[in-house]
């Protein structure tokens, strides 16, 4: 993730972290996607903590109205199919929800698809 994330403003950040948090929250936080946000927030040199995102909400819609480019909600994207991946289980939860952000931010399921397979060859490697 972190090649990634340079250049995202602290308000981008702030939702990559509470959208990132959500998704592992859905199934259950597993350590490895702890570590992951954890390590995405240190990569962005962002104040928030995991504890910090405890408390927080996250809305699909909000997210695109902050997420205006397209290439920032196919990074975003991206990166969450990588998070709910890397515990090594892919829930039909987290599929649900990847799914509802995926709308909401314009992607056909062709785009999800090629993102889930870029993500997926990423994790091998």
């Amino acid at each position: 993730m972190a090649a990634e994330t340079a250049g995202l403003s602290p308000e981008e950040v702030e939702i990559f972290a509470r959208g990132l948090y959500h998704l592992a929250s859905v199934d259950g936080i597993a350590e490895r996607e702890a570590d992951l946000i954890a390590e995405f927030l240190r990569d962005t040199s962002s104040t928030l903590t995991l504890e910090d995102l405890k408390g927080t909400s996250f809305n699909p819609i909000e997210a695109a109205q902050a997420l205006e480019a397209s290439y920032l909600r196919r990074i975003f994207v991206k990166a969450a199919i990588a998070l709910v991946k890397a515990d090594g289980i892919f829930s039909d939860a987290e599929r649900r929800a990847l799914g509802e952000i995926a709308d909401v931010f314009g992607l056909s399921n062709a785009d999800f698809g090629d993102l889930e397979q870029q993500a997926t060859r990423e994790l091998i490697v």
